[in-house]
């Protein structure tokens, strides 16, 4: 039978049409190209008439006379998509804060595919692989100047399976070869800090795990008596209904979170509510134009309810819900509904239908919900109470809160292209040193500016970005995010006041 996972009760609230696309080699699949499939003309009619059920969005005849099912479904909104299966395991894993790999992200440096970031417990870890590493061969090929989209197709693939990578490591002779078995990994959505007397949650996105570490959090918080927080969900795209209403029942007072209104009349519309008696923690909600779904989901509810006070700019506008619905294959779709007045591609209707029965499955536009007071924020977005232009205090045009910390893999020098040259460049531009707009490419100007940036900190200055210069300046990124970030910035004033 179909394995469901959770998804006959899956609800996504989530930006944009989801696609996977990384750098890194635990996240990235390449998937085979779909084999033709042939549709009669009652198989394509039925889907045609699923939609009209159950898609809550505008469609004409004419829209939908196509001769694929992807095509069908390309011509509803943006948001809706029909996914093969394997892309449908790819998805429904990275929502659920998993991904499958050894276990590193990597970055292309020069002629090398350069690991910047191993991931604590993965199999990479346990072999010993560290970041820095250059892999010059993949199962004994090598891909010294190979692409990074080809380098990470050979590394990725499935559980259990096993690949050898040959690396190699600065100050050691040779390659070090690791056979390494691909797993599944857990990617957290949450992360979190105290600053002074605030509680600070960054939360990427609305994963199956969010509610667990926003949780993990507060608890964390409650143990060194802290209770004001800065919720920060900015460039949050949305995520799972489920999980947006299951953190709102850590803020919103009791009542009502969220109200979901289905297109399909066999559907029942759902209403979703706080018991929260007592509101425990004073609450700044950080949101931008890149707040969306889920993220506005528990914002207007905390709008709504008072229970907090939203800071930033207005959200992105997305009130549309989506949920998904197995389609079988037209082989199928004729032996299972054999005999029947009404034949429907929706395997939802078949129990005892199998996975090999699956086309793939449709994402659609099923809903909208509206905040607590009844409002559809769609293509409107929800305005913060409090406007603050995003951007550092010192320089408008960088955003300091989407600075990455340098990741402490490689010694940049003249001329070094990668994302940790960006990352310096903002954190000096900043401190005031003399760099131009920051790129990737460490130039004779930046060597200048770091070479001072050491002096200054009492360390030997020769304009190579080292070990010790890149930790260094990552302790003053910590500090320019509670300084220079002018949203949270007016957040921590708040709070205080």
């Amino acid at each position: 039978m179909i394995n469901l996972k959770k998804i006959t009760a899956l609800a996504l609230s989530i930006a944009m049409a989801f696609t996977v696309v990384s750098s890194a080699a635990f996240a990235v699949e390449i998937l085979p190209q779909k084999q033709e499939t042939r549709y009669n003309d009652d198989y394509l009619e039925s889907v045609r008439k699923l939609i009209k059920q159950k898609y809550s969005g505008s469609i004409t005849d004419e829209d939908l006379n196509k001769p694929t099912v992807e095509e069908i479904f390309d011509t509803l909104d943006n948001y809706s998509i029909f996914y093969s299966q394997r892309e449908f395991d790819e998805f429904m894993n990275s929502l659920g804060g998993e991904v499958h790999g050894v276990g590193i992200s990597v970055e292309q440096i020069g002629d090398y595919v350069t690991v910047i970031n191993v991931i604590e417990k993965s199999p990479a870890q346990k072999a010993g692989i560290l970041n820095g590493d250059k892999i010059a061969k993949v199962d004994g090929i090598s891909v010294v100047k190979s692409k990074l989209d080809d380098v990470v197709a050979r590394i990725t693939g499935e559980v259990d399976t096993k690949v050898k990578l040959s690396i190699l490591r600065q100050n050691v002779s040779g390659e070090i070869t690791f056979e390494l078995k691909r797993a599944k990994l857990d990617i957290p959505s949450v992360s979190y800090e105290i600053r002074g007397d605030i509680g600070y949650i960054l939360l990427d996105m609305f994963s199956a795990n969010a509610y667990s570490g926003i949780k993990e959090a507060l608890s964390y918080f409650d143990s060194k008596k802290v209770t004001k927080v800065v919720l920060d969900l900015r460039n949050n795209p949305g995520g799972l209904l489920d999980q947006a209403v299951a953190v709102g029942k850590l803020f919103v007072p009791k009542g009502l979170i969220t109200k979901l209104d289905y297109k399909d009349d066999k559907l029942k519309d759902e209403e979703f509510y706080s018991d929260l008696k007592t509101i425990k923690y004073k609450l700044a909600i950080l949101v931008n134009e890149k707040s969306a779904s889920a993220s506005e989901i528990l914002t207007g509810a905390i709008k709504d309810t008072n229970a907090g006070v939203i800071l930033g700019n207005k959200t992105y506008g997305k009130a549309k819900v989506q949920s998904v619905v197995p389609i079988l294959t037209p082989e199928a779709f004729e032996r299972l509904n054999k005999g029947s007045a009404e034949k429907t591609v929706d395997a939802f209707a078949f129990p005892y239908a199998l996975d090999s029965d699956l086309l793939g499955w449709a994402k659609m536009t099923m809903g909208m919900y509206y905040t607590p007071k009844g409002e559809c924020i769609d293509q409107k977005g929800i305005e913060p109470h409090i406007y603050v232009k995003e951007g550092s205090i010192s320089a408008d045009n960088i955003r300091v809160n989407e600075i990455k910390p340098l990741n402490v893999a490689i010694k940049p020098v003249l001329n070094t292209k990668c994302n940790d040259v960006f990352s310096a460049e903002c954190i000096l531009k900043l401190l005031k040193y003399d760099v131009d707009n920051p790129d990737n490419i460490l130039d004779k100007k930046t060597v200048v500016a770091i070479t001072k940036f050491q002096i200054d900190n009492k360390v030997y200055g020769y304009g190579v970005l080292d070990y010790c210069t890149q930790n260094l300046l990552n302790e003053k990124l910590d500090k320019l995010k509670e300084t220079q970030d002018a949203v949270y910035v007016k957040a921590v004033e708040v709070l205080k006041n």
